[in-house]
Parts: C-alpha cells; structure tokens; sequence
C-alpha cells in the first residue's frame, strides 16, 4: 500500500485508525455496559479507559496533533471510540433484553457458548 501524505498526516493511517477504533471499542462497551449493570465501578473505568492508549497511538501514527490544523480532525477518532462503546454497549442491552445472560464478553454471543467457556 502507497504511503499517501497530505502535509504532516498520513492519509492511510487517518482512514484505518477511526475503523480499528470503533472496532476495539465494540467488546469494551460491551463490558462498559455489563460493569455498569452489576455495578462493578473498578470494571467499568478499565473498559472505559483501557482503550485510550491504542487511539493515541493511532492517532500519532495518523501524524495528527493537537495544533489548529489536527484538532478538528481528532474528533474523527474520537467520534469513531464513542460510537464503538455506544455499539457495544447496544449488543449488551440487546443480548440482556433477549433473554440471555451474555455476562462482561461479546464473544460468548458468536460462540453459543456460556460465559467462562473457551471459544
């Protein structure tokens, strides 16, 4: 894959890093959502912040920083971590709301199997 710059960012990396965002963040909002549920507060700040760091490096490998310029493209990735938690978040309800008891991992739900379980 050609590396394509505009200025300091790279466009590769800028259209890759929002998609691995939203995608990492699906199973963390779905621990989010059953941390929350249990009231497990030490579970629901890790599935909040655990993330974080893998965005930052995306977003430096992306060359974007914090001046006038990358500010406002920022908001991409940061748009992209919300709606994975949201997303997520969503499976859980949805999974809860069924009938199942899908506990803190999305996996479970494609596996058919129980929580504990390996896949």
């Amino acid at each position: 894959m050609k590396t394509i710059m505009v200025g300091k960012m790279n466009v590769n990396w800028f259209i890759i890093g929002p998609i691995v965002t939203f995608l990492v963040n699906i199973p963390f909002g779905f621990w989010r959502a059953h941390a929350k549920r249990t009231g497990n507060r030490l579970e629901w700040a890790l599935a909040v912040h655990l993330p974080v760091p893998l965005v930052v490096v995306l977003r430096h490998l992306a060359g974007l920083s914090w001046n006038s310029s990358g500010a406002p493209l920022i908001l991409v990735f940061v748009l992209a971590y919300f709606l994975g938690q949201r997303t997520g978040g969503k499976l859980y309800q949805r999974a809860h709301e069924s009938g199942l008891n899908p506990g803190r991992n999305v996996f479970v739900l494609w596996s058919g199997r129980g929580e504990g379980e390996a896949i």
